[in-house]
């Protein structure tokens, strides 16, 4: 569960020209500030004494430093597109586009979309989980696996309770990427810490970890920017 709590957005345009939502949220510790840019998406937490001046030039100062991130092209917008494996879909309530590859379709009962995307993000998350298990040598197939919305991470492993949660925002990213999570998080069934032996197990079975790993920091949802459009 999200408990942070929202304050609203900002709108900001830099001198490059590029203009971007932030998401303003109330620091737990109400002291000072912090950035994350996380999803394609910049979060802003503040405190109770800050000022949208001291604000402005905080977000100003830190987009020099996020400038090779995504911070204008969020997982959803909505009632306009959402991203889906890697794929941009837009909203419809039209049953004629259900299957159509173009459109994430939402039922006329739909109360929120997210609860759609969370659904349907696990009815694809469990069999991957479970298949890609079976080729790394595990049989997962009475784990509990879960998704929510976390601040920290983007997977984690319970090896002693045999359970998985994965921020259902995941399912934004291209297939490749989000295996990716999906090994670093079964390897914590053979290793517990990110130590040499962890990381020998995740590069065996995902030789390309480490730049997978550098495109979601990046909030890539495609992948490589090559034919990315803004």
């Amino acid at each position: 569960m999200d408990k942070r709590k929202f304050l609203g957005k900002r709108t900001y345009t830099m001198k490059d020209g590029v203009t971007f939502d932030a998401n303003i949220y109330r620091k737990s510790t109400n002291r000072g500030m912090t950035i994350r840019v996380v999803y394609g998406e910049m979060e802003v937490y503040i405190s109770t004494s800050t000022t949208f001046s001291s604000m402005d030039k905080f977000v100003a100062s830190a987009y020099n430093k996020f400038k090779g991130r995504i911070v204008n092209r969020p997982f959803m917008k909505e009632n306009i597109y959402v991203y889906v494996l890697g794929k941009k879909k837009y909203f419809t309530y039209d049953s004629k586009y259900k299957d159509h590859p173009d459109y994430f379709y939402l039922p006329a009962n739909t109360k929120d979309p997210i609860t759609r995307y969370k659904k349907l993000f696990l009815e694809y998350l469990k069999p991957r989980v479970i298949e890609i298990g079976k080729r790394m040598g595990r049989d997962l197939s009475d784990y509990i696996i879960r998704t929510g919305l976390f601040l920290s991470y983007y997977g984690v492993c319970f090896p002693t309770k045999k359970q998985f949660k994965f921020d259902y925002r995941l399912f934004a990213y291209k297939p490749e990427i989000m295996d990716s999570v999906i090994i670093h998080e079964i390897a914590h069934t053979y290793e517990i810490h990110h130590n040499e032996r962890f990381y020998t197990i995740v590069k065996m079975y995902c030789p390309d970890y480490d730049k997978l790993n550098s495109e979601i920091d990046a909030g890539r949802f495609e992948g490589e920017l090559d034919n990315y459009v803004f």
